[in-house]
């Protein structure tokens, strides 16, 4: 676990670390195997995040507390993030995304309001990092593939992930997924996956990048967790909501996937393996998308000007000859899962069916005027504007021409 984990920061050179530590067995792991290892690893600054779902009666305050004393025992400073439990419940959609969500959100406010000013991730070298391992990794597999998902969901959870932050946090949080074929949304509160707020491959994103989250015990199982705990000393919380089988995640995690690992011995080993191997895959994919599709990409046509409600309105515009002249080239070939991966590098998630037309050259179909949730495509003379507004009803008023 030491090697693999040290290659890694090394690789990716972060320096400083906000450890979200939620106290239990996993997160205490991550807080003292980093710093126990502070000094092998590099790491100038060390920070610890509590957030407090405010959804349990006593046990989450025993929490914090527990988590607080051990960030004191370390003499590592702490963070915590208290959340309106009573507007989770409340909020539309289920309880366990607005937890998860409002968790994500809380992690960014505490990595970008505190006073010191090394925990920014400007120059790449500050990082959120969180204690996903294999057994997450092996249970957001098996909920995609149970419910239906696409190659870029084929790769599981992702050790780097940018946090979108051009419309603010809470906008991109609230949204809903992709038909259910794009991000995990059914996650427990304790161990919940990445949502829409979260953008993939950090290399392509311009417009939206700020935040990181790093999760670098994914290859590491619950039971090499326990060995690391038992060898230390360690001691945890165990939540009782991690036994609600109410909760997706929970159902799968004590029910659905020991089922599956009695009757196919060797399962989570293999899910895991397969989103190493799709993670591969994808980005080839992604290579190609690029070199086939980024020789379109225009600057903002100035003889078209865009009114935008607000200044940070992420768009890009695309050369509609161009484009076309490419779909010709490979009238034979299916471009349109590859032109919406593409566009997803670029911040702009669409569904599945939103390019698909088997009538139009290499199945690619671009709508004339069409707006999805915030985001809107709009062919504007020679040019195809694609743009992410603030709230759906803007991308409404972008398509309608008002």
């Amino acid at each position: 676990m030491k090697d693999s984990i040290t290659d890694s920061i090394r690789r990716h050179g972060f320096k400083r670390l906000l450890l979200a530590v939620s106290g239990g067995l996993d997160s205490i792991c991550l807080a003292h195997y980093f710093i126990a290892n502070r000094e092998t690893l590099g790491i100038e600054w060390l920070g610890i995040a509590h957030v407090h779902h405010g959804l349990r009666e006593g046990t989450a305050d025993r929490d914090a507390a527990f988590v607080e004393a051990f960030a004191r025992k370390y003499n590592v400073p702490f963070f915590l993030k208290k959340l309106d439990g009573e507007a989770l419940k409340n909020a539309e959609g289920s309880l366990e995304e607005n937890a998860r969500d409002a968790r994500y959100k809380a992690l960014i406010e505490v990595f970008n309001e505190t006073g010191d000013p090394r925990l920014r991730g400007d120059d790449n070298k500050g990082i959120i990092v969180t204690a996903h391992h294999a057994g997450d990794q092996a249970e957001t597999m098996y909920m995609r593939l149970r419910r239906g998902t696409t190659l870029a969901g084929l790769r599981g959870i992702q050790e780097i992930r940018v946090l979108g932050n051009s419309q603010g946090v809470a906008g991109l949080a609230s949204e809903a997924p992709l038909e259910g074929v794009m991000e995990d949304r059914a996650t427990g509160c304790n161990q919940g996956e990445t949502s829409p707020l979260i953008i993939n491959h950090p290399s392509s994103i311009i417009h939206h990048q700020s935040n990181f989250i790093y999760r670098p015990f994914l290859n590491v199982t619950r039971k090499e967790l326990l060995a690391y705990a038992r060898e230390n000393n360690l001691t945890w919380c165990e939540d009782e909501s991690n036994t609600d089988v109410k909760f997706a995640r929970n159902k799968v995690r004590h029910e659905l996937l020991p089922q599956l690992e009695r009757e196919c011995p060797g399962a989570a080993e293999q899910f895991c393996r397969i989103a190493e191997i799709a993670d591969r895959a994808y980005a080839k994919v992604i290579a190609k998308g690029e070199a086939v599709f980024d020789s379109v990409l225009v600057k903002q046509d100035p003889s078209t000007p865009l009114r935008f409600a607000q200044d940070d309105t992420h768009t890009i515009t695309l050369d509609k000859k161009k484009l076309n002249k490419i779909l010709r080239e490979h009238a034979d070939a299916d471009l349109s899962e590859m032109f919406r991966l593409w566009l997803a590098e670029q911040g702009f998630r669409f569904p599945i069916a939103f390019f698909y037309g088997p009538k139009e050259p290499a199945h690619v179909k671009i709508p004339h005027r069409s707006a999805y949730r915030r985001r809107s495509v709009a062919k504007i003379g020679h040019t195809i504007k694609i743009c992410e507004f603030c709230t759906p009803k803007e991308a409404q008023k972008f398509v309608s021409c008002e």
